[in-house]
């Protein structure tokens, strides 16, 4: 086995599963309806035309926020799967602010009101997450999944219910200028990528979440106060999923219809966190290659796969990544 700095092992990693996987994708393809070329062609229109890069970079929003902020959460020891429920919450927050509220603001007020409280709305779902686990030692993945299906259950009854509008369930849909173009997401997520790599390796503390991280007895042993730290990590990683659901219905969602499941940009940004060995830097480029995939997929159906085909490519593609990345760490 070679070996690798520790620093470099994550992106090692993700680059040997990269290949492998979309090596074996390519055979899974040529064995298909779409054969060799469908899947080819795809392949190159993914990753070389302007029209799928700027969707693959605004698919990267939540995708993104959800997985650097998780980084935090998941050096402290606080498992938490809630981001997708706060992506939810935030665009359900942002749709509120500009469509029927009543408010009337201005875009150049909207958006960034729409951020702050998307990202307030997302920090209280993980405050609730964390003060269960603080003060009642609740299991918070069980916590934070239910909290998910509240939010989606909630989603749903508002966009079939009192914010219908004509004969379909579905919302009122943003108007053309609070839109976000893929420039202004791309902002945003380094951004909020770069305040949480600051906040994790230039601030005290980032060293309190790394202590108690990885010895939480020795961390309250020199006085760190272990609700705090949990806390702040649960609410911080609820802020940015919270954004991330203001980029999405900014970016390209737009409305809200009733959902049987939810869109799992918060579930990718839980693998993406994990894969990127919790480095900000690191999650924000493995988003890109998640949000490439979704893309991907879309190509795929567009070009004759069957949706059966798409979701095993896709899995192998992710699959060999997380095996590359677990074979690299040792």
């Amino acid at each position: 086995m070679l070996a690798f700095r520790p620093s470099l092992r994550p992106l090692v990693g993700v680059t040997i599963g990269l290949i492998a996987g979309f090596a074996l994708a390519v055979i899974l393809g040529s064995i298909s309806p779409a054969g060799f070329k469908g899947m080819a062609s795809s392949l190159v229109w993914v990753y070389t035309s302007p029209a799928s890069l700027i969707f693959t970079l605004t698919l990267l929003g939540p995708i993104a926020c959800a997985a650097v902020g998780l980084t935090l959460a998941y050096r402290a020891r606080f498992i938490t799967i809630g981001s997708e429920g706060q992506i939810l919450l935030g665009s359900i927050v942002t749709l509120w602010l500009i469509e029927y509220s009543d408010l009337n603001l201005h875009p150049t007020i909207a958006i960034p009101t729409s951020i702050v409280l998307g990202g307030f709305a997302g920090a209280f779902l993980g405050f609730v997450v964390g003060l269960l686990r603080v003060y009642v030692n609740a299991n918070e993945i069980l916590v934070s999944l239910m909290l998910n299906y509240v939010i989606l259950y909630i989603l749903n009854h508002l966009a079939s219910g009192p914010w219908r509008v004509g004969p379909f369930a579905i919302t009122r849909s943003v108007g053309e200028e609070y839109r976000l173009g893929p420039l202004a997401i791309v902002v945003t997520t380094v951004s909020l990528t770069l305040l949480c790599w600051v906040l994790l390796t230039r601030s005290k503390f980032g060293l309190a979440i790394k202590v108690y991280g990885r010895a939480p007895r020795v961390a309250e042993t020199y006085g760190l106060n272990s609700k705090t730290i949990v806390l702040a990590v649960a609410m911080l990683s609820g802020f940015t999923s919270g954004v991330g659901g203001v980029l999405m219905m900014l970016g390209f969602q737009h409305n809200l219809s009733p959902m049987s499941v939810s869109p799992g940009y918060g579930y990718m940004g839980v693998l993406v966190s994990w894969l990127s060995a919790n480095n900000p830097l690191v999650a924000l480029l493995a988003s890109w290659f998640f949000s490439s995939i979704l893309v991907l997929g879309r190509s795929l159906q567009a070009s004759g796969l069957p949706i059966g085909y798409v979701l095993a490519i896709q899995s192998i593609i992710v699959l060999s990544v997380m095996i590359a990345r677990r074979l690299t760490s040792r």
